[in-house]
Parts: C-alpha cells; structure tokens; sequence
C-alpha cells in the first residue's frame, strides 16, 4: 500500500529546477549537449578534466576546442528601496582546448589542457540604498584550470587514468562602494582576490562492448 501511495504522489510531481552550482555541466560540445553524462564515454581531450582514463580512445593525435555563450535569464534583484533590476551582466563567454597524443611505445595517450572550469555572479547597477543614494552591488568569480594527463589501457576493456591541473580563481565585490553615511556605514571593494591551487583526478573505465 505504502508503495502504491508513493507512487502516485509521484505522478503528481511539480516543476523543479536544478543548478550545478560554479562548475559547469560539460566541458566541449559533446560533454554539455550528454549533461556531463559523458564521464563514462569520455572520448576527446575533453577527457582530461572529466575522466582522464577517456583518453585511451584517443589512438592518434587529437586537438579540441569550443566556446560557449551564456545568457542570464532570471536574476534580479528586488526590496524594500523601489528596487526591481536584473543583473545587467547578461552575457558570459567560456571556453577550452585540449590536446592528446597516443605514445608510441606504450599503450598510454598524453594530453594537455585549458578549461573555464566555472564562476559566476551577478551586476545591479544603480540600486536605491537606504541612505538615499544610488550604487552598484556585485559580486563576480571565475576559475580557470590548467591540466595535463595520462590515460593508459590495462587490457581491451579496462583502462586508467589520471590528471593534474592548476587551479586559479578570481574574484570581485562591490557594496555599495560609492556610498559612505558614517559611523554606520561604509561601502566595501574587493578586487583581483586570487588563488592558485593544484589538484588532480583519477579515472577508470570499463567498456562493456565494442
């Protein structure tokens, strides 16, 4: 009964809407258009940043590279002040490039790549404050990853991988930056808050069939 019950509440289902949060969904035509599914098919340079054991199906030389633009649709930003804006950073470019090479002497491919690894945020220009002044409020970041790898075939269905990258990110704030009513308040400005960190990524994939 509790079965029947669950799944008939089921077919009642509203609308729900998702987000990956900073990261991207794919990386590269094929990887986005699979929603990132392509982790178990990785079969371009795109492989060193989903699953470096991917590269392995790459049997000679291979260049990648694509773009993207993204457009925001609904973020807006609305209170108490008369405020009602959306953010007037409508448009984002994004992009990548890969390379990989299969050795000659083992049956491992190499590879090297660069990738808009994530970000976002959002600009609202010329908000009503509450000390009656009008001011910008944003906040932006972005990452962008620096990677090479190696996949290697264990035997005709298994085969192992692994990456290393650098990662940097960027980011800015602004609050109000223009507007000052002392001693309560004080605009805040951030710019160029950086870092740089290593990471790395191990794969494995099995092919069922051919």
């Amino acid at each position: 009964m509790k079965k029947i019950l669950l799944c008939s509440l089921a077919l009642f289902a509203g609308a729900s809407h998702a987000t990956n949060g900073i990261n991207l969904i794919g990386f590269g035509a094929e990887s986005t258009l699979m929603a990132g599914a392509d982790i178990a098919v990785a079969r371009d340079t795109s492989a060193l940043n989903t699953n470096p054991a991917g590269l392995t199906q790459i049997h000679n030389k291979h260049f990648d590279t694509y773009g993207s633009l993204l457009r925001i649709t609904d973020l807006s930003h609305e209170d108490q002040f008369g405020n009602d804006r959306h953010a007037s950073n409508l448009y984002t470019g994004l992009g990548g490039m890969g390379y990989a090479q299969k050795l000659e002497t083992i049956a491992c491919t190499v590879g090297a790549g660069l990738f808009a690894q994530g970000g976002s945020g959002g600009v609202f220009e010329n908000l009503n404050t509450a000390f009656g002044t009008q001011d910008d409020y944003s906040g932006l970041f972005a990452v962008g990853k620096l990677t090479g790898g190696i996949g290697c075939e264990v035997n005709n269905k298994w085969s192992v991988g692994g990456s290393f990258g650098l990662v940097y990110a960027q980011a800015e704030q602004k609050i109000f930056a223009d507007t000052s009513a002392p001693p309560t308040f004080a605009g805040i400005e951030i710019e160029d808050a950086s870092s740089l960190r290593t990471s790395f990524k191990l794969g494995i994939q099995y092919r069922a069939t051919p």
